[in-house]
């Protein structure tokens, strides 16, 4: 399995490596969960009634939004 991101850590090889030894393992699910329950700000539960695609969305919705809000009070700082 490879990242399908178009960030920059997405072509280094030890990203590379650790994704691959992650989805061997099946680690990978719990991390996941645990990324989104911080994205989303709760124990899991939004993931859970949502599920993993719709929580994943939102929460990439979720960044982007934030990243641009900071990007807004950045310029006004200026």
């Amino acid at each position: 399995m490879k990242p399908t991101s178009k960030s920059s850590t997405s072509i280094d090889g030890n990203y590379q490596k650790l994704i691959q030894q992650l989805v061997a393992s099946e680690d990978w699910r719990a991390l996941l969960i645990e990324l989104l329950a911080v994205a989303h700000r709760d124990g899991g539960q939004y993931t859970q009634l949502a599920g993993v695609a719709v929580s994943m969305e939102d929460a990439i919705n979720r960044l982007n939004y934030e990243r641009q809000e900071l990007a807004k009070l950045r310029r006004e700082i200026r």
